[in-house]
């Protein structure tokens, strides 16, 4: 048996039947297999059979069926033995390196090809293969989010355009399909007549009434990709285009695709989800790739970055999860570099302050204590429960309506860009003079406690140090934008009652330098002015600019919130219509998004 290669498009095997005649039986596209028969070409089109044969395979193929030809030969036992020595040759020798290993899969494929030839046509067969759930909803939602869908199919041309309007990709009577096939070939060769292919893309531009869709051949695509003169500008116009639609590719022609689409628009994140064998050059191809479970092998799924049960999942994975998952990144990038601005200007401030006497400003341990222990798990908390749109606990609003619009944060960078990296390290110089500044403009003139004792150093850098904790958790809660019980928990237990746990130890151990004084600092009540004072001055100044933000400029995700508060489930038409109405008020934020 020769198993199915998505290289030759077919499978084949070799039997010895009750009469004892040797004979090979392949199935097939029918591209690749009228290309075996014994016939020519002129006699296949004078042959009725093959002729009618064509015409139902066509009416097939419009309604969206698959189809396969079937095709056999009779092989003699002196060329079957002849040939089989051969083969045996090659499938018992062990290749030593990369170099051998390819030579014995040349051969191989040789051999194969060898005894595949001078076929006779048996028959066809057409399978029905339906689309699974919600693919055109989730492929409608993906262009409102502004993703360009191709879809890149091994199918016949009229099967591959049949689907394309089953999952509404292509739109009747809205869309100009243009059908790109041996038709710009130039007559009598294998060759693309390059003006003909020109003409029709250069001119053709989508507008608000007719859009614009492509249909065309793997073969063909691969060619105008390798044409230098005419490559640039048919990936101009297959990204003006609506949809695409590549028919009859093979799988290196599937990853070519998307290869001259990565090497054209850098800038851009290509994702390639399949279900089979032959999607496994894609998927690897692609930045993400994404494997779907069926009736078609592992293949795509061991191949793929993520796996999903159907297709509808993608939009999840997608409109939720990864657009999740990007928010809560950036956002810890972005934090993560402010608290620690916060924790370090004070120290570079001190060593002006002291004129470089070396003193230490902070513990050492607390120091250590920082990032690993303080501040870490309320972070982590929020990287993995973030959500400024929760599907869950929003779940009585249209989301499928409301998340494409909410897509172009990812797309636009509208969260991770040089503004907001400025914004959030200029957020943490000013606090950090705050909590540096205020408690040594508070026990400059030494103030004297209730015992008739000067305050000392460490009651600075106590000080100090705990309206860092404070100010970087507030800091954290003002960002947040969902609140679960687990939020509570990381910030009174596991970052302000893990640093009261630390200070109470540090001021019995002799590893601490504040050892004997913790329990003063307890006692002075310029203490709890300093902490407090420094939290309301940062948080009263971050929150008047969150408050003016918000007012001046919402983004969707802030629309939408507000939506959710006075939403009316009953009147679900008339509530999307108000929801589309705030929603133009973020539009010139979506201006710079890429698709």
């Amino acid at each position: 048996m020769f198993p199915f290669d998505s290289a030759r498009a077919r499978m084949s095997v070799i039997i010895r039947d009750e009469q004892g005649l040797i004979k090979l039986y392949s199935k097939g596209s029918d591209e690749r297999l009228m290309g075996l028969l014994k016939k020519s070409k002129e006699e296949q089109k004078a042959d009725p059979i093959l002729v009618e044969t064509e015409g139902y395979l066509l009416a097939a193929s419009l309604k969206g069926l698959r189809t396969l030809y079937m095709a056999m030969r009779v092989i003699d036992e002196e060329e079957f033995a002849e040939w089989k020595a051969r083969m045996d040759e090659v499938n018992i020798f062990v290749p030593g390196n990369e170099t051998e290993a390819a030579e014995k899969k040349m051969k191989y494929d040789s051999l194969v090809d060898e005894i595949e030839r001078d076929l006779e046509y048996v028959g066809c067969s057409v399978v029905e293969d339906k689309l699974q759930e919600n693919v055109e909803n989730t492929i409608h939602n993906l262009g409102k989010a502004g993703v360009q869908v191709w879809m890149i199919t091994g199918d016949k041309m009229g099967t591959a355009k049949s689907i394309g309007y089953s999952c509404k990709m292509f739109i009747k009577r809205r869309m100009d399909i243009i059908q790109i096939d041996e038709e710009y070939y130039i007559p009598g060769s294998q060759e693309i007549d390059v003006t003909k292919v020109l003409s029709r893309v250069q001119n053709a531009y989508p507008t608000d009434e007719k859009l614009i869709g492509l249909l065309i051949t793997g073969m063909l695509v691969e060619k105008l990709l390798s044409h230098a003169e005419v490559k640039e500008e048919f990936i101009k116009f297959a990204k003006r285009c609506n949809a695409v639609v590549c028919c009859r590719t093979t799988a290196n022609q599937k990853a070519t695709v998307v290869r001259a689409m990565k090497e054209a628009c850098p800038g851009e994140i290509t994702l390639s989800i399949g279900d089979g064998g032959n999607d496994v050059p894609m998927i690897n191809e692609a930045h993400v790739g994404v494997g779907v479970y069926g009736k078609e092998g592992m293949q795509a799924v061991q191949s793929a970055d993520y796996a999903i049960g159907e297709f509808q999942c993608l939009w999840n994975l997608l409109m939720i999860h990864g657009r999740a998952c990007y928010l809560r990144i950036a956002e810890l990038i972005l934090y993560f570099f402010y608290k620690n601005f916060v924790f370090t200007i004070p120290q570079m401030l001190f060593a002006f302050w002291c004129g470089y006497s070396g003193q230490t400003f902070y513990d050492s341990w607390y120091i250590s204590c920082y990032n690993l222990v303080f501040t870490s798990l309320p972070l982590l908390i929020k990287a993995l429960f973030e959500h400024d749109v929760h599907h869950i606990k929003d779940r009585k609003l249209p989301l499928n309506k409301i998340y494409p619009y909410l897509y172009y944060y990812g797309q636009g960078n509208q969260v991770f860009n040089f503004p907001t990296i400025v914004t959030w390290l200029l957020y943490g110089v000013f606090h950090a003079c705050i909590v540096f500044f205020v408690p040594i403009l508070v026990f400059d003139k030494a103030i004297l406690t209730s015992d008739g004792n000067n305050e000392h150093f460490w009651l600075v850098s106590l000080s100090s140090f705990t309206s860092v904790i404070f100010v970087v958790n507030f800091k954290l809660y003002t960002i947040h934008r969902f609140f679960a019980w687990i939020n509570i928990v990381g910030f009174l237990v596991l970052s302000i009652g893990l640093y009261l746990i630390v200070q109470w130890i540090s001021n019995s151990l002799e590893l601490f330098l504040t050892i004997d004084s913790v329990i003063e600092v307890y006692k002075t009540p310029a203490y709890y002015f300093t902490v407090l004072a420094c939290i309301l001055l940062a948080y009263a100044i971050d929150h008047f600019i969150q408050v003016w933000t918000f007012h001046v400029s919402k983004s969707t995700s802030d629309l939408v919130r507000l939506w959710a508060h006075c939403f009316d489930s009953s009147n679900l038409e008339e509530n999307t219509a108000k929801f589309r109405e705030l929603q133009t008020l973020d539009m010139n934020a979506r201006k710079g998004k890429v698709s």
